[in-house]
């Protein structure tokens, strides 16, 4: 029983800070430790934080990706000449395609 009430008091020693463990359990080294605890746990969620705002804005990015894609192979397909001549014929224009080539003009 005295070895369990030794073992407690060596803790509570400690803890309070009158107790060295070979002259460094001040109460100074253990305020400095906890410091270092907490900066750490902040430093740690901080990181977390923006592994996961990165990862979200991956995501984003790839489906931005593929938006940008799908319209520019549409604006690929409505520039065509077959369509561009569909549309216009469709929307009543009088415009129609050449049937012979460009010619060169020469000064």
């Amino acid at each position: 029983m005295q070895d369990k009430e030794k073992k407690r008091s060596k803790w509570i020693d400690i803890v309070n800070g009158r107790y060295n463990i070979m002259g460094i359990a001040s109460p100074q080294y253990v305020a400095f430790c906890i410091l270092l605890i907490i900066i750490y746990i902040t430093h740690n969620n901080s990181v977390e934080r923006d592994l996961d705002r990165v990862a979200k804005l991956k995501t984003e990015i790839k489906g931005l990706r593929y938006q940008s894609i799908t319209l520019s192979s549409e604006l690929m397909n409505m520039s065509k000449q077959s369509e561009v001549a569909r549309r216009t014929n469709a929307e009543g224009l009088q415009l129609y395609e050449l049937t012979e080539p460009p010619r060169i003009i020469v000064k």
